[in-house]
């Protein structure tokens, strides 16, 4: 129940370019890996790591297999 009302509102801040869990922006994070398949691996100040899409220009949170 809970997960249906907050998966669109992380959706929105990601489209927003925002970390849904502090709400900075994730242009300003921190460069962790550059990889040679067009993405990034950025890592916002409270610790979580996204993956920043160049062709797409998108943030989505990044899997545990790919960490």
């Amino acid at each position: 129940m809970i997960k249906k009302l907050i998966l669109p509102m992380q959706k929105v801040l990601l489209q927003r370019r925002l970390c849904p869990a502090c709400t900075r922006s994730l242009d300003k994070a921190n460069l962790l890996e550059s990889r040679a398949n067009g993405t990034n691996v950025v890592s916002c100040d409270c610790t979580r790591i996204f993956i920043y899409d160049k062709d797409l220009d998108t943030f989505r949170r990044a899997l545990q297999e790919e960490l």
